[in-house]
């Protein structure tokens, strides 16, 4: 695969975000409980993803590679939990398009950080100048986002 077709599969799913923030915001008002709209969000993924497994029959892990890999492989999920709860609550609130920016510089920063530091296997890239002006500029943009 090209590297213009993965930076499009890349584009095209950060634009699946803010319609995320607005049905999932959308499911908060319905269920007038973050904590059930995000359960929802969650079981409807899995049984998505059970699906998908389903009918693709990959190579699951064993309970030893399970067992033998990083601790830290866990947290996703909880983010991904925090994450849900935090679009339900906060995008009604700020609206998509800020909700959006700070989500996105908030992955940008740390994404930054994890690079410099090749965190977690992660292939290292350092911090330059290039990489804070860009940092620099999406700050700038949710300045303006908010200023209206």
């Amino acid at each position: 695969m090209t590297n213009w077709f993965l930076m499009t599969c890349a584009f095209l799913t950060g634009a699946l975000v803010p319609l995320q923030l607005a049905f999932n915001a959308q499911l908060g008002g319905v269920t007038r409980n973050a904590f059930t709209a995000s359960l929802i969000v969650f079981l409807i993924g899995a049984v998505a993803m059970a699906l998908v497994t389903l009918v693709l029959r990959p190579q699951l892990p064993t309970l030893n590679d399970l067992a033998a890999a990083p601790k830290t492989i866990w947290i996703g999920g909880l983010i991904a939990t925090v994450y849900i709860l935090a679009i339900v609550i906060l995008t009604p609130k700020l609206g998509v398009g800020l909700t959006t920016s700070l989500i996105l510089i908030g992955q940008l920063i740390t994404a930054i950080a994890l690079d410099h530091f090749g965190a977690f296997g992660t292939p290292q890239h350092q911090i330059n100048f290039w990489r804070i002006a860009g940092v620099s500029m999406m700050i700038a943009g949710v300045i303006t986002i908010k200023a209206n």
